[in-house]
């Protein structure tokens, strides 16, 4: 289903980034104050974000045909683990842990914390172009509402997650399903004699409305996401004019935008990665949001992807020399530091990239120590950095190697030439 977005479009608020949001929200927030016909202490912020601003707002059970196979899939969650839901109190409690772990339910997930809304509404999607094919990011969009939320132990929230599990089937009358009501206790049998005394006024009114309902946070992903959830009703009711107890419910496919304001924000896809950087500043993020193990493994993946780092060089396999190619310097203390350095400028000159110069004459000079040109170690590290930066700049790892040898292999030899001067 299709959001039918130009009955909104009016409403758009775009946001361009995180502080631009969190102006437009306390506005709507000072705005609510200031309105003297509600008592807004009372009602609760409602936030939501969808990746895609043209998606509808609806439960995924109203989708891709779950909604004829409601009742029977919940009874065979119940079937294969019954444990999981021995011990939750309400059909409220058992429909949440159902949508916790992916079942199509008619719960729609909305946050209290616009900033959770907004992470989900910066997520990325993709979607192919009906009329080019191409495939195109889409915008995001979050949408709100202030209402006065129901508590999970609530009538009207008990009455349509009773009916969601029990099921419509194909002729459930309001009469039948009174008596089931009170039969469960949801309705006492004084309160279920008035509902027949006023024909069934009250039942059908629940049964025909959407309600905002308040978590009672029984799991850490909703804790941590602020959750709280949208019970869907609007089934349609078949009115019998003669006996409205015989009047027969059905379940009725429907949206659930117009329980949020007509106001609505859009995040444009190429703002969506920025907004993103800046809530994972605020610590909004995929491992703050996400309690189990596999998404803060996640988190910590994504977060280490993109730093690009320098100081760790390609492997490549030391050589050994042969004893023949080692040059045997005594020592070079009669060899000053400004002479070394015009030695391995020197060679480094004549056989590299005069670009690349610096930084291989600093390969050379920064692993000078004591003793160094007699220990293969040094001599080796000084190989393998001179070939880092070849590498880095598009020479083969074989001609690297090779021209990172003859420099050392160089520098070595000038300096015995220029020690056998000092003897002579």
């Amino acid at each position: 289903m299709s959001l039918p977005i130009d009955e909104y479009s009016d409403g758009a608020i775009q946001i361009e980034c995180l502080s631009d949001f969190m102006k437009e929200i306390f506005y709507i927030r000072d705005a609510a104050n200031l309105d003297e016909s509600e008592e807004p202490e009372n009602r609760n912020f409602y936030f939501r974000g969808q990746a895609n601003l043209s998606w509808d707002v609806a439960p995924i059970i109203f989708r891709n045909q779950y909604l004829a196979s409601e009742a029977e899939m919940v009874r065979n969650a119940y079937i294969r683990n019954p444990s999981e839901f021995r011990l939750l109190s309400t059909d409220f409690e058992r429909l949440a842990k159902l949508q916790h772990y992916g079942l199509p339910t008619r719960l729609l997930d909305v946050t209290a914390n616009p900033l959770v809304a907004l992470y989900f509404a910066c997520q990325p999607h993709i979607e192919k172009d009906l009329e080019t094919g191409q495939d195109i990011e889409t915008d995001g969009v979050v949408f709100y509402q202030q209402a006065y939320g129901k508590n999970h132990m609530d009538m009207e929230v008990s009455v349509i997650s009773c009916l969601a599990i029990l099921g419509v089937g194909s002729n459930l009358t309001l009469q039948e399903f009174l008596d089931y009501l009170e039969m469960q206790h949801i309705y006492t049998e004084k309160g279920a004699d008035e509902c027949r005394k006023n024909q069934y006024k009250s039942l059908i009114e629940t049964l025909q409305r959407n309600y905002f309902v308040s978590s009672n946070l029984n799991n850490e992903r909703l804790i941590r996401q602020s959750g709280s959830f949208i019970l869907a009703g609007k089934y349609n009711i078949t009115i019998n004019p003669s006996d409205i107890g015989k009047s027969v419910i059905s379940a009725a496919i429907s949206s659930t935008r117009s329980e949020f304001n007509k106001k609505y924000f859009v995040i444009p896809s190429d703002k969506k990665s920025q907004i993103l950087s800046e809530l994972d500043f605020c610590n909004i993020n995929e491992g703050s949001l996400f309690p189990e193990l596999e998404h803060q493994m996640s988190y910590i993946k994504k977060s280490k992807s993109n730093i690009v780092s320098s100081t760790i060089s390609s492997f490549m396999e030391v050589e050994i020399p042969i004893a023949n190619d080692v040059v045997s310097i005594v020592s070079n203390e009669d060899i000053s530091n400004e002479q070394l350095y015009e030695i391995i400028h020197k060679v480094v000159t004549a056989k590299i990239n005069p670009l690349l110069v610096d930084d291989c004459t600093a390969a050379i000079m920064g692993n000078v120590s004591v003793d160094w040109y007699n220990r293969e170690s040094v001599l080796s590290k000084m190989r393998i950095t001179i070939a880092d930066v070849l590498r880095r700049n598009n020479l083969d790892l074989v001609s690297a190697k090779n021209t990172a040898k003859s420099i050392v292999d160089e520098v070595l030899y000038k300096i015995k030439e220029l020690q056998n001067d000092y003897q002579e």
